[in-house]
């Protein structure tokens, strides 16, 4: 069984039952066969390649020299699969540039695209707040541009609802 997948049944009781001592495994370390430490069962890492990787350099550059030597191969991949490994999401839009010259630059990023993660409360209450004022504002335009509609059918047909009183909207299109 892998790191990975030990790492990743951590804490399932069904993934830690033990197979019944009749029973033995090819994992399980035989009399001659002396055990492996964790950190050589990954075959990727071994080695201490995973001390090339651009996030563990990083990571390990910030980190105080006495603390980063105790960190194990196994302990650093986790670490890696923790908080690396986030790849680029995909977005509808995606801009992303760099602004500047004369020895200032800035980045710029715009993303937009469907929210995918799980929102907190505050979120929850602040995206409801703004679907009733898109839904208000909507109703608001639907409503005027159906209340103009009629206004300019009824000056069409020449219908005057209130003599003497204009607000001027068909004269002006029709001039």
């Amino acid at each position: 069984m892998s790191l990975l997948a030990l790492s990743l049944n951590k804490g399932n009781p069904m993934a830690e039952q033990q197979p019944t001592p009749q029973q033995p495994t090819p994992q399980q370390p035989t009399p001659q066969q002396p055990s492996e430490p964790q950190t050589q069962r990954i075959s990727s890492f071994a080695n201490g390649s995973i001390h090339r990787d651009p996030f563990i350099r990083s990571f390990l550059d910030n980190t105080p020299k006495d603390v980063a030597d105790s960190f194990t191969d196994a302990q650093l991949l986790q670490l890696k699969l923790m908080f690396g490994t986030r790849a680029k999401a995909r977005h509808t839009i995606d801009v992303r540039t760099v602004l500047g010259g004369f020895g200032w630059n800035y980045y710029l990023v715009f993303l937009f695209g469907r929210n995918r993660r799980d929102l907190t409360r505050a979120e929850q209450k602040a995206a409801n707040a703004s679907r009733i004022l898109v839904m208000l504002a909507g109703t608001f335009v639907l409503f005027s541009i159906v209340v103009t509609s009629l206004y300019l059918l009824k000056s069409f047909l020449g219908i005057d609802v209130l003599p003497n009183f204009s607000f001027g909207l068909w004269t002006w299109l029709t001039s």
